[in-house]
């Protein structure tokens, strides 16, 4: 038997339903029995049958048993209200139309008569062919939560109406920043409706994306920190315009305080800014306007009687107050203008005034017055009632004082005017009329009560400055020019044909296009014409003057350069004689050594040995020039009888210089100098030879002694020559002459004007060594063809001089003692080992060192030394240091220097020092010899 198909579940799937069934049927229980469910409906729509439980009916007032049996579904529709009835029936018949799903809210009337808002939900089953054959259902009470929802919903729009009626922006924001509720100004903030901005954010709705995070970044700060706050920001709108909001911003909590976003109101102060800024602008400028004028400004205000004064109060008059009454401002007038300006201030304010000035003194808080010049501006209200005064204070003081200046400049300048004999001019060029006062008439030599014109003006002017005169009369009065007019002119006298300086000055005054007048002044400059022609002939002289006085000073300052230059040159000379004695010392005395060793036995070897010692000699003497020269050579100057020293000499230059004409003219009388006898002989002598050598063909010498006095005038002339007594000696020839070029060079050290092999050009160097060391002055007058003077000025001896004792030699050589030592001392390897050589030979016993160092260490080793023989000259310790530190230790010790250049290590002027033995490089044996003796023994015994 084959199956039969059927639809029919199955028996689980009964048992499920049947479970299912259970389970709907308790919740509805429990619904029922919470008050959540009114009640339960069933329509058999075919039938037109509604069937409810006995809870709806109960609930409607119905009889349950009408209720089980079934009623119409058009008697349950007049259950509702009748404002709902329309609207039931509609979604009942749309229902059923549909199918499916049904819910609709309205009112039923319940037993107790009131209307209870319910909410029908059922279902509506069709059959195949669509037709509706079931509708089932149940009712809820929603009428907690209708008015729950009507409260909202009035809440909403009471939040919407006061958002939207709010000014400017109000908002609220999530915690993100999103918009969730914004009125009408946020809208036209945005440029969007709301539902186009709700949920989204300021970066997403701004144009400006960095206004737009600077606001986000505020909230954000807001929401964080849980703080309201107020702040400025700026706005750009879309149609382009700038404002600038003012918001006030706080954080929005929920039920439990936490924060959950923020809500904030936004104004717009863009206008009220710039009227702020206005204001501040405004009140700037008043106060710069205050600050930068010297007035003192004051506000009386009418209601309290207070008066506001600015800083001006206290700079102008001392009063340190900002705020007074009126009766302290007139307290503090004079009291003789008090009453006055009282009245008359008052006179304004009570009868309707609006303007007030008046002058009178003010008080100072020193006490003195002030003179100031007041006005004031009253206010009044609508009704004409006095508010405030304002007003400003002029110090008049300066002012008063200068009137009162120029008043009296003025009766100054009048009498001045009188006094000074200024004439005054008035031209009338629109009339033609002269005003001459009587003081101008006079300049031009007419009588005070002549009528004048400017005919007799022009007819008054020199000739020779009339053209000059009238083109600055035409210029001043050209209205295209309007020059000054300032000339000075000659006048002739009309009456008195006198000629006469005038200085005029004047100015046209002019009117639209024309000149209409030139006035001026007029001076009578005769005397002080006369003045500038006598000062024109002193300021030549002057500059004559001046010429001449800078010609001395450029040959001042040339003497200055010569001498300058002479004190150089002498220290170089001074340096290469030294070098030249050290090697001179070494070959003269190498080569006495040698002619000693010699004997007679080689005389050719002799002859040699003698033209090397000449030779030297002669090199020696040329080194000796360059010590002269540079004031270095040891003197032993004497009295000299100059006269006697010349007259000594005649018989000798008569001799020598053949073809020469000596000739002497001694003073009577003449001083005694104080000089090195020896070394003035070789200046005279050296001064015969020049004068030989420019005489060629010969001629006539004269040696001539005068004493002299170097005034200051002379002195000054020459720089490093005191002025005092001086005994001059002459030497002239008749001879070729000197340039001046060659004058200028003559001292020069190796400057000759001879040929080769005539002359070293250390003869006038020489001299003027020599002369410069003795304290002296020598100077040299010649004309080219004319001859040659050499003058010598040697400083007078005031006071005796002892002559010093000659030494008497033995002619046979000194020698010394096998027990006498003598410590040498010497830098130069060279002199060093001759002195040891010539010493030990002389029969001493020598020790040698090469410096200060090691010669202290020999005398504290050697007590026994007799004689310490040093070279002055030596590097780091000289010989006179050398020797002080020595007679420190041995105060006994004898000394003997030796040098080729002192450098004023012991001779000083020209002079040795006291008690200093010295030998001059390059010496020999014997006067080595002589001068060991002499030294050893000094005082013995």
């Amino acid at each position: 038997m084959d199956p039969i198909e059927s639809d029919a579940p199955t028996l689980d799937e009964l048992q499920a339903m049947v479970a299912r069934a259970r389970l709907d049927g308790d919740r509805l229980k429990l619904a029922l029995a919470a008050g959540a469910i009114v009640g339960t409906w069933f329509c058999d729509v075919p039938a037109d049958r509604f069937t409810v439980d006995e809870a709806f009916a109960e609930a409607f007032g119905l009889d349950p048993a009408t209720g089980r049996d079934g009623v119409t579904l058009e008697k349950i529709v007049t259950t509702a209200h009748p404002d709902d009835r329309s609207g039931l029936q509609r979604a009942i018949e749309d229902a059923l139309d549909k199918g499916g799903r049904y819910a609709h809210q309205y009112r039923v009337l319940r037993a107790d008569g009131q209307y209870l808002w319910i909410e029908a939900k059922g279902h509506v089953v069709h059959d195949e062919s669509g037709a509706p054959i079931s509708f089932l259902g149940v009712l809820i009470d929603v009428g907690d939560r209708r008015r729950l929802e009507a409260e909202r919903d009035s809440a909403r729009a009471l939040l919407t109406n006061f958002a939207d009626a709010m000014p400017g922006v109000v908002y609220a924001k999530d915690r993100d920043g999103r918009l969730m509720i914004g009125n009408h100004g946020t809208s036209e903030l945005v440029g969007k409706v709301p539902q186009d901005y709700i949920g989204r954010t300021d970066l997403e709705l701004l144009e400006d994306k960095q206004q737009a995070a600077a606001i986000m970044e505020t909230d954000q700060r807001i929401m964080v920190s849980g703080r309201s706050e107020q702040v400025e920001e700026n706005v750009d709108f879309p149609d382009g315009r700038r404002a600038i909001w003012l918001s006030t911003k706080s954080p929005l909590r929920d039920l439990g305080g936490e924060v959950v976003g923020l809500v904030g109101t936004s104004l717009d102060i863009t206008e009220r800014k710039a009227i702020e800024a206005s204001h501040r602008e405004i009140e700037e400028r008043y106060r710069l306007a205050i600050g930068a004028t010297s007035d003192v400004i004051w506000d009386w205000r009418f209601a309290d009687g207070h008066v506001i004064w600015n800083e001006a109060l206290g700079t102008r008059f001392g009063h340190v107050q900002e705020q007074t009454s009126a009766q302290w401002w007139l307290d503090h007038i004079h009291p003789d203008d008090r009453a006055r300006i009282d009245e008359s201030i008052h006179a304004v304010i009570d009868h309707g005034g609006s303007n007030w000035t008046d002058e009178y003194r003010f008080r100072r808080a020193d006490g003195s017055h002030a003179f100031v010049l007041d006005r004031g501006t009253v206010l009044r209200s609508d009704d004409g009632a006095p508010m405030r005064m304002i007003g400003a204070m002029l110090d008049l003081t300066e002012r008063k004082a200068a009137e009162a200046a120029l008043a009296a400049s003025e009766e100054r300048l009048r009498l001045a005017t009188e006094a000074a004999d200024i004439g005054l001019w008035d031209v009338d060029l629109v009339e033609d009329v002269l005003i001459w006062p009587a003081r101008t008439k006079a300049m031009f030599g007419i009588s005070p009560d002549v009528p004048v014109s400017m005919r007799d003006f022009y007819a008054g002017l020199h000739p020779d400055d009339l053209d000059a005169t009238t083109a600055a009369f035409a210029a001043a009065a050209d209205p295209g020019q309007r020059a000054l007019y300032d000339v000075e002119y000659r006048t002739v006298g009309k009456e008195d044909g006198i000629v006469r300086w005038v200085a005029a000055k004047g100015r046209g005054v002019f009117d639209d296009v024309r000149c209409v007048r030139v006035v001026g002044v007029a001076i009578d400059v005769t005397a002080r014409k006369a003045d500038e022609a006598l000062l024109h002939e002193l300021n030549e002289r002057l500059e004559l003057r001046v010429a001449q006085e800078v010609a001395e000073r450029t040959k001042a300052e040339d003497a200055l350069r010569q001498s300058q230059k002479m004190e150089s040159v002498g220290q170089l000379t001074g340096g290469i004689a030294h070098d030249f004695n050290n090697m001179l010392a070494v070959v003269v005395g190498s080569l006495d050594l040698l002619t000693r060793r010699l004997g007679d036995d080689d005389p050719r070897a002799r002859r040699y040995v003698d033209s090397a010692m000449d030779g030297a000699r002669r090199a020696a003497q040329l080194t000796q020039r360059l010590l002269a020269f540079s004031r270095q050579q040891p003197l032993k100057p004497e009295s000299i009888d100059a006269n006697k020293l010349v007259a000594g000499m005649s018989d000798m230059l008569r001799h020598t210089l053949p073809g020469v004409q000596p000739e002497t003219v001694l003073a009577g009388g003449l001083w005694r100098a104080f000089a090195d006898p020896n070394q003035l002989e070789n200046v005279i002598l050296n001064l015969a030879v020049n004068a030989r050598d420019a005489m060629t063909g010969g001629g006539k010498l004269t040696i001539e002694t005068a004493n002299c006095h170097l005034d200051s005038r002379y002195a000054e002339e020459l720089i490093g020559v005191p002025a005092g007594q001086y005994v001059m000696i002459a030497v002239s020839d008749t001879g070729s002459g000197m340039p001046q070029e060659v004058i200028a060079r003559a001292f020069d050290p190796f400057f000759t004007t001879k040929e080769v092999g005539r002359g070293t050009g250390l003869g006038l160097s020489q001299v003027y060594g020599f002369v410069k060391q003795s304290g002296g002055h020598v100077r040299i007058y010649s004309e080219v063809g004319e001859g040659t003077t050499v003058k010598v000025y040697l400083p007078r001896l005031l006071g005796a001089v002892e002559e010093a004792a000659g030494v008497a030699m033995d002619e046979a050589l000194p020698r010394g003692e096998s027990q006498e030592l003598i410590l040498l001392v010497e830098d130069e390897p060279g002199v060093r080992q001759f002195s040891f050589d010539a010493l030990s030979e002389l029969g001493y016993r020598v020790l040698e060192a090469d410096g200060a160092a090691a010669a202290l260490k020999l005398i504290d080793a050697h007590p026994e030394i007799t004689l310490m023989f040093t070279d002055v000259v030596m590097p780091e310790v000289n010989g006179r240091k050398l020797a002080d530190a020595a007679r420190k230790r041995r105060p006994g010790l004898k000394i003997l220097f030796t040098t080729g250049y002192t450098r004023n290590a012991v001779v000083h002027n020209g002079v040795l020092d006291p008690g200093v033995h010295l030998i001059g490089k390059p010496f020999t044996v014997e006067e080595l010899a002589s001068a060991v003796r002499r030294a050893i023994e000094e005082d013995a015994g």
